[in-house]
């Protein structure tokens, strides 16, 4: 009897270790199935430490399927779909520390805004033509000098929060945020979600494992082109996927949202590759709503003059003014310049955490100061 209760104990022992066996896995390597949000280069950081390892992957899984038809055969390693058996081959892990800054961040793979994943190289993709010999192509560009780091996992260890503008040769741009966890020096992107389009990026936060964008986007009676609804739209990762909260309305954006901030001027005309502002001179504004008023330092002398706000990002610019002290002959040129255009000044709107002051005389680039 006792032989028999063993044996039966043996039994059940055996029966609860095979249910519990992993799928087929051997020291060669296991199989592994695909599932949403995969692909090569995230699975290779997660089973080898080391994103650019997918190669690895590919090349066994195809050795396989000449063998085991039901494993993929993968022509294009940008490309594969829930589903698919893939055969992962074992490897010690990487465990050198990557580049987690913003050169990195750069350089990272994006999920979720296309089928396929996308890989940056210097913040710019660009994909083929739609139609053979065509302009339009898929373009997706990271947005500069907007991002921020914060633990967005609760490992202790910061992470990021960039964003994406993609364009297919349309009018829209299509902004995205996106999740980038920090996995031994890596970045690794773990959700990604779309913002808007032509939104106005005011700034960002990452605060308790929560992206906090504020942002101008369109009201319900606001065109595509001209966006006054200013709005906090708040993420945090769940899983493998990005979850908006509900977001914050703060109402019609108005130059009162320039208050109490110095602004300094980063660039003339062109946001995207503007003229920059001479060395060892700086070129601010801060404006009073209370009073109407705005000043600053035009690089040499002080200014001051007045305004009002016609509209929702409209502004009409009264006599300006001005110390008259002597200053370098280039800086002077500069001067008048700046003066010229912010006379001139019909409007602003905020991009990227900058301010762009427009109107005849060209564009003024602001950023808050630091």
């Amino acid at each position: 009897m006792k032989k028999l209760i063993l044996a039966i104990m043996l039994i059940l022992v055996l029966a609860v270790s095979v249910s519990a066996a992993p799928p087929v896995q051997t020291s060669g390597g296991q199989e592994y199935v695909v599932q949403a949000n995969d692909w090569l280069s995230k699975l290779a950081l997660k089973y080898y430490g080391d994103m650019l390892a997918f190669g690895q992957i590919v090349d066994a899984t195809n050795a396989k399927a000449a063998e085991d038809p039901s494993f993929a055969v993968i022509d294009n390693p940008d490309v594969i779909e829930v589903g698919q058996k893939l055969w992962i081959p074992a490897r010690e892990p990487v465990t050198t520390a990557g580049d987690f800054g913003v050169d990195g961040l750069k350089n990272a793979q994006y999920g979720g805004i296309y089928d396929t994943a996308v890989q940056l190289t210097d913040g710019h993709y660009e994909g083929k033509p739609f139609v053979e010999g065509g302009a339009s192509r898929p373009t997706v560009d990271f947005v500069k000098d907007f991002y921020a780091f914060g633990d967005l996992n609760g490992d202790g260890v910061d992470d990021a929060a960039v964003f994406l503008a993609e364009n297919s040769g349309g009018s829209g741009v299509f902004t995205y945020v996106a999740a980038m966890l920090n996995q031994n020096g890596v970045p690794v992107n773990a959700g990604t979600a779309f913002l808007g389009d032509r939104s106005n990026l005011i700034s960002v936060k990452i605060e308790d494992g929560i992206i906090a964008v504020d942002m101008v986007t369109q009201g319900p009676d606001d065109p595509l082109c001209c966006a006054t609804l200013e709005v906090v739209k708040s993420f945090k990762l769940e899983g493998d996927e990005l979850v908006e909260l509900p977001q914050k309305e703060i109402g019609t954006v108005s130059a009162a949202r320039l208050a109490d901030t110095m602004w300094v001027l980063t660039g003339f005309d062109n946001p995207m590759e503007p003229t920059p502002v001479l060395p060892d001179t700086e070129i601010t504004l801060m404006v009073d709503m209370a009073a109407g008023k705005i000043t600053g330092s035009a690089g040499c002398n002080n200014y001051f003059g007045g305004f009002t706000e016609d509209s929702p990002g409209t502004l009409s610019m009264g006599p300006i003014g001005a110390t008259m002290m002597a200053c370098p002959e280039d800086v002077m040129a500069q001067e008048q310049k700046f003066l010229s255009a912010l006379q001139s000044v019909g409007g602003f709107q905020f991009w990227n955490g900058k301010v762009l002051f427009h109107g005849n005389g060209g564009m003024l680039i602001f950023s808050p100061q630091k």
